[in-house]
């Protein structure tokens, strides 16, 4: 029966979802998912057995009693499709319902929501996940500077297990698992926030030239500990290496990680090389990881100070080309300079990072990047991404801006099925579940959109990015003033925010406040630097001054702004889609496909 696969309430849990089956409500999150009968039905009676098959014969006797007159294939195909429909599952490569052609159906994903919750069997037809949650190394040095190394070496056991146990382990992403630095929440607790199975915590401590690092594997369901171990070694040393030994901190990670996949999923482990790295190189390396994580563009000009210091020491060094150009791209979205200047720089070292290391899955995300945004090649890009997932499918980032790309196309299923899968691997991030409520906004669900966004706004009140993009679903539900409300508090926090200033232009302008438009737009101006000018024209386009809104398109094209590979599915474009101009830019954009969106 189900009730050994719930908890004591009644609940069974799977990836982002918990079917409460006392109330008979599924849910997402936070937000209620509409479920019919049949579809509740054939979902509880898979979930009653796990990774078995239940066949169509014992489904038909399930919800069509004998006596029971109805067109029993049609009505089940129909209802699978519902549920289906209700996961965002897809049939041909399925994360939840496995069809068994002319048999029925399996339940193939993990239930990991509660203490009594079994483990579903992992067999080589049925590549389910173990969940696994790396938590923040506690620095036990008496210098707390020494923060970056140990966050370094936790970003660095998530980035090697993602791999080691690619397809088997399911690996949760940095933001979410930071979240729990310095806590005292219990083991179950975190397991049952983060739909994690298992627990990886450990400590560092540096006494003079001696690094002492220990490492524990936790159960989370039991709080039992299943594997520990500890690695001493003598920095005196590897600081006098020379260029081409191994970095300490990436030694003692690949260990880890081959250890703890040995310990879970014994067939999964494949050992990758470990790179080399003189010490000093490595140092600039972990403190541009540092602030490169710090939250928005705070600490993005000391992480590409530290990453050119890297290239520069260690040419040779494949991850610290990958992290420069992914800093480059951030510099670019965040519109520090010309977009097109940095989207280049970017561009020469995804491609250096690449064929320096092959194997790195951050090194192909950097390069489909490049391709995406600085020569429009999506087919180039499409292939980039979904190598770096295969490479690590735990790499949320990947996920992240392939469903990016895949909504730009128009492919907005598959789109959603990769943001929501970021969101999965970082439960916490609010970056993903910012992209998740832009994808919602883009297809046109703008009351999920707005849903989304008051998550992160309940957690960050100060998130600047929520606050517009809750703006820009407002304005589309026809609620005008408190979306102008919205990005006037998103200015409060960020006066000279660009982004919310055009955003703002233009809702003053749909609102008929024309003159209140035309002083932002000057505001703008006045600023004395770059300012989007694919934002520009959505302002330009509110006021109603279409030959000025094509003209700032096009700079935005040469500019390689990255926002406009959205104009075919921005909503707020609408009142240019009708001019022969749209559709040229569109073919330059090789986007004409979608030019009709």
């Amino acid at each position: 029966m189900i009730e050994h696969a719930a908890d004591t309430t009644g609940r069974v849990r799977f990836a982002t979802f918990e079917l409460d089956v006392r109330s008979r409500e599924l849910r997402n999150g936070t937000r209620r998912v509409r479920l019919q009968e049949q579809p509740f039905e054939i979902l509880k009676i898979m979930l009653e057995r796990p990774s078995e098959v239940v066949t169509r014969d014992e489904l038909r006797q399930r919800l069509w009693p004998q006596g029971t007159f109805v067109d029993f294939e049609h009505g089940l195909n129909a209802a699978v499709k519902r549920l289906r429909a209700a996961l965002g599952d897809d049939a041909d490569n399925p994360r939840f319902i496995e069809t068994l052609p002319r048999r029925g159906y399996r339940f193939i994903a993990p239930l990991n929501g509660g203490s009594t919750a079994r483990e579903t069997t992992i067999t080589p037809q049925h590549q389910t996940e173990i969940r696994l949650a790396v938590l923040p190394f506690t620095n036990l040095s008496d210098d707390p500077a020494q923060d970056y190394f140990s966050d370094g070496l936790t970003e660095e056991l998530i980035a090697q297990l993602g791999t080691t146990g690619r397809g088997r382990i399911g690996v949760i992403a940095r933001w979410s698992s930071m979240a729990f630095k310095g806590t005292s929440q219990r083991a179950r607790e975190i397991g049952d926030t983060l739909r994690a199975g298992y627990l990886l915590e450990g400590s560092v401590r540096c006494d003079g030239d001696r690094l002492r690092i220990t490492t524990r594997l936790i159960h989370a369901a039991t709080e039992t500990q299943l594997w520990s171990e500890s690695y001493e070694r003598d920095l005196s040393k590897c600081r006098s290496m020379t260029s081409g030994t191994l970095s300490v901190q990436t030694d003692v990670a690949s260990r880890v990680a081959r250890s703890l996949a040995l310990e879970l999923v014994p067939s999964a482990v494949s050992l990758q090389a470990t790179p080399t790295l003189a010490g000093s190189a490595y140092q600039s390396y972990l403190k541009g990881r540092y602030h490169w994580n710090t939250r928005g563009p705070e600490g993005l000009d000391d992480a590409l100070a530290h990453f050119s210091r890297v290239v520069a020491q260690e040419p040779t060094f494949g991850a610290g080309h990958a992290a420069m150009a992914r800093a480059e791209i951030a510099s670019a979205e965040y519109y520090r300079e010309i977009p097109r200047v940095a989207l280049e720089r970017a561009a020469v070292a995804a491609q250096r990072a690449v064929a320096l290391d092959p194997e790195s899955a951050e090194a192909h995300l950097a390069l489909g990047d490049a391709h995406r945004r600085v020569r429009w090649d999506w087919r180039s890009a499409e292939s980039e991404y979904a190598h770096a997932i295969r490479l690590n499918p735990s790499c949320d980032p990947a996920h992240r801006s392939y469903g990016l790309m895949l909504a730009a196309l128009g492919r907005s299923d598959e789109a959603i099925r990769e943001v929501d899968r970021a969101c999965e691997l970082d439960p916490l991030c609010l970056i993903a579940l910012l992209a998740a409520a832009w994808m919602r906004y883009a297809v046109g669900d703008y009351e999920h959109a707005i849903e989304r966004c008051r998550q992160i706004i309940d957690v960050d009140p100060g998130r600047v990015a929520a606050h517009r993009q809750i703006a820009a679903a407002l304005l589309q539900c026809g609620l005008r003033d408190e979306a102008i409300a919205a990005l006037e508090t998103s200015l409060t926090m960020a006066p000279d925010d660009t982004v919310a200033l055009a955003w703002l232009a233009h809702a003053r302008s749909i609102a008929g406040d024309s003159a209140a438009a035309r002083t932002l737009m000057q505001q703008l101006r006045e600023l004395g630097r770059y300012v989007s000018p694919y934002n520009l024209a959505l302002a330009h386009a509110g006021i109603g001054d279409v030959d000025m809104a094509f003209a700032t398109l096009d700079e935005a094209f040469v500019d390689r702004d990255p926002m406009l590979e959205n104009i075919t599915i921005e909503p707020r474009f609408q009142p240019l889609r009708q001019d022969a101009r749209y559709e040229t830019l569109c073919a330059r954009l090789s986007l004409a496909a979608h030019a009709s969106a």
